[in-house]
């Protein structure tokens, strides 16, 4: 176990959020200590329900990231994690200037707190897999960026574009040590708010109609929370990872919307059946990560079962979706203090990252 008065210290911004709880768990059993940084209070969030905010190697604090030097007060850290962002595809289309707003100006706020951070070793910025378009199949990091202005639905992808630019324009200018990370359809329990895994889960537990918008042929590649988090830490601890964007996924599976309805309902076990709805709005047709680079570059390796891991994220709504500490599975997490490549042996996989 590390020692906590020497132990990494990251920030992460949106902290109560859904991906930050379950990388804010790896971290910890890697040897980090985390600084969760939100401006929601914490109760009812995935870092609350996940039991995770009674570690000891847990601080939280309440901040608006869009308020210059709303950071500075949670002094020196060795890494930062911005997280924080307006989302959820309902919001950003009712709320497209202040989708923009939040997520640049709450850049440059992250961006400026960590630039003045003198020992900060890497700024990571989470970014989105929609900044490739409509069809992100097999997209490749070193591609030209493809986003639309003319709906308010791709605002969020316009804001995450210019945060990445913001973000290497500070590499360039300020020396910022830098990485990028574009999140594949990630799913998993304690995730809150509206998304197509929990919005299928809560119909079928109900035994209502499984709700599939238009003929149900678009297509995802579902990510676990728990691989997610381990791609991302190897992006923000792995040496040759500096300066670079990664897509960070699961390319082991390539599921229709009407495929996923129909499992869910499956797993559900209650009978409920499949109906299918017209298009509220512009869609992205199929999105399933290519991850040469990461797998080359981190050592990264998806290793969560799809179906074992809707299962567990369907008992969990079945469950209410309430409190459910996390018990990581993977036995990579790497150890703090470590070099190279960030997928290295680990603790032991049996006890549980967060306890209540």
């Amino acid at each position: 176990m590390s020692n906590p008065h020497t132990a990494p210290r990251t920030l992460i911004t949106g902290g109560f959020g859904f991906l930050a709880t379950w990388v804010a768990a790896g971290l910890i059993r890697s040897g980090h200590r985390v600084v969760l940084v939100d401006d929601r209070d914490p109760e009812g969030t995935p870092a609350w329900l996940s039991g995770l905010l009674h570690e000891s190697a847990v601080e939280t604090g309440r901040a608006d990231v869009t308020e210059r030097g709303s950071l500075d007060r949670f002094g020196e850290v060795d890494h930062v994690i911005h997280a924080a962002a307006l989302l959820g595809v309902a919001k950003v289309r009712n709320a497209p200037r202040e989708t923009l707003r939040v997520n640049i100006d709450g850049t440059a706020v992250a961006l400026d707190y960590a630039v003045r951070n003198p020992r900060l070793r890497r700024f990571l910025l989470l970014s989105t897999s929609e900044v490739y378009g409509s069809d992100a199949k097999g997209a490749q990091e070193n591609e030209w960026l493809s986003v639309r202005a003319d709906d308010p639905r791709w605002s969020y992808a316009v804001s995450k574009v210019t945060a990445e630019s913001m973000t290497a324009a500070r590499g360039t200018e300020d020396g910022l040590p830098f990485a990028i990370v574009r999140p594949f359809n990630v799913y998993g329990p304690l995730r809150t708010g509206t998304y197509a895994v929990g919005a299928l889960a809560a119909q079928a537990v109900a035994g209502k109609p499984v709700t599939v918008h238009g003929d149900g042929t678009q297509s995802r590649a579902w990510c676990h929370a728990e691989d997610f988090a381990a791609g991302l830490i190897g992006a923000l601890l792995t040496p040759a990872a500096a300066g670079e964007a990664f897509n960070v996924g699961d390319d082991t599976n390539d599921t229709t919307v009407a495929e996923l309805a129909r499992l869910t309902a499956e797993l559900s076990g209650t009978g409920a059946p499949i109906e299918h709805v017209p298009h509220t709005g512009p869609d992205i047709r199929s999105r399933r990560p290519d991850l040469t680079k990461a797998r080359t570059l981190l050592g990264y390796r998806p290793s969560r079962d799809f179906v074992s891991g809707l299962r567990e994220t369907v008992e969990w709504v079945r469950a209410g979706s309430g409190e459910m500490p996390l018990r990581l599975q993977r036995t990579d997490w790497p150890q703090s203090g470590a070099t190279g490549t960030s997928m290295t042996a680990a603790a032991d996989d049996t006890a549980g990252a967060a306890r209540p």
